[in-house]
């Protein structure tokens, strides 16, 4: 058996000396956001954020890590000369892991402190041709944004997520999952041009899509739209083949008389009481799902559905003038309805629309 391996405590990182007035310089342009997140190849620029535009709010980002104390760490808007350098020392100097002279990281945390205790907005007079463009409605009109990542928010992350999946490996708990990580290339042959913290930048979160629970679908589309009227094509069938029969009987035309209307009235009233069925099997549907509808299911069906629709599931949502809506809405299906191949097409003349109206609205009301 191997013995086991020893663990190698990192070297903490060496200092390089540089100029104070270069770290002066370098933090007066430290931003939260940096064009550069959106494409390498874009001006230089960015916005950092003031300690007034705290936000406190059950999210994660920039502004609610303000909100809780905690200062996303800071980035350069370009990277030339020792810019790389300085920030890297910075943000070393304020995580506690830089190996500097006492005196010289004082000085420095107190002139990054006092160059970032307000907001500033970089190189935003210009938009970019190669910065992305999204237009939101607003007051009537769109204001344009162009989104922006900021990188102290992804190292944040990534430190609190590796912290989750070492405890995990050394300590294994089985209400607990490993957050897993992607690599995503971004920076191209030089990542260093979009930042500092690009590295953090490159290893977003996974998150699997829920599976679809077509049942909770089903119950969900029925409250939020109602029921949609299917028409019985069996029993459609056997009133088109009635209606066609009596048009060819009576040089196309359908008697008036008491047995071929009340033959009439079976077929309408038949196909009614089906679409009445229609919305009662969903009314079930929903009064044993109530656990799962919005607001524990009151009211059955949103306000926001058709009134047709809504009155079809639930009668207590009919009123007075529901019938006749109701009868209108199914003898226009009828009336619209097309059987055949395209060859022997059929279909139920318009005008007989307000006839199948009434013997509709009698089943009803």
């Amino acid at each position: 058996m191997p013995p086991p391996k020893k663990s190698v405590a990192a070297e903490p990182p060496k200092w390089v000396a540089l100029p104070h007035d270069l770290y002066a310089t370098t933090c007066a342009e430290l931003v939260t956001f940096s064009h550069k997140t959106a494409n390498s190849n874009a001006p230089p620029g960015g916005i950092r954020l003031a300690p007034e535009q705290a936000l406190k709010l059950p999210y994660v980002s920039a502004r609610t890590l303000l909100g809780v104390g905690e200062v996303p760490a800071l980035d350069y808007v370009a990277n030339a000369g020792k810019t790389a350098t300085v920030v890297k020392q910075l943000n070393q100097l304020r995580e506690g892991v830089a190996t500097a002279p006492a005196n010289e990281a004082t000085r420095i945390l107190a002139t990054l402190a006092a160059a970032t205790a307000q907001g500033a907005q970089i190189g935003t007079d210009k938009v970019s041709l190669r910065a992305r463009q999204l237009l939101l409605p607003r007051q009537g009109g769109y204001v344009s944004v162009t989104p922006l990542t900021s990188g102290g928010v992804n190292r944040k992350l990534r430190t609190k997520v590796r912290q989750h999946n070492e405890h995990l490996r050394e300590v294994p708990d089985e209400n607990l999952r490993r957050i897993p990580v992607a690599i995503f290339g971004l920076g191209g042959s030089n990542p260093q041009n979009v930042g500092s913290l690009v590295r953090d930048m490159q290893r977003p979160l996974v998150f699997f899509a829920p599976t679809e629970n077509r049942q909770l679908k089903a119950v969900l589309a029925l409250h939020f739209q109602g029921v949609r009227m299917r028409l019985p094509r069996p029993l459609l069938r056997g009133f088109r083949d009635w209606y066609a029969d009596c048009r060819r009987r009576h040089g196309g035309r359908i008697p008036t008389n008491m047995d071929s209307r009340d033959e009439e009235i079976v077929h309408v009233r038949a196909i009614a009481r089906a679409i009445l069925a229609q919305g009662d099997a969903a009314r079930q549907r929903l009064l044993a799902q109530r656990d799962v509808l919005p607001a524990g299911g009151s009211p059955l069906v949103s306000a926001e559905a058709d009134p047709v629709a809504r009155g079809l599931v639930d009668p207590e949502l009919r009123d007075k003038e529901w019938p006749r809506a109701f009868a209108l809405r199914l003898a226009r299906l009828i009336a619209d309805y097309r059987f055949g191949d395209g060859k022997d097409e059929f279909q139920f003349e318009q005008a007989d629309i307000f006839e199948l109206q009434a013997m509709i609205e009698e089943v009803v009301r």
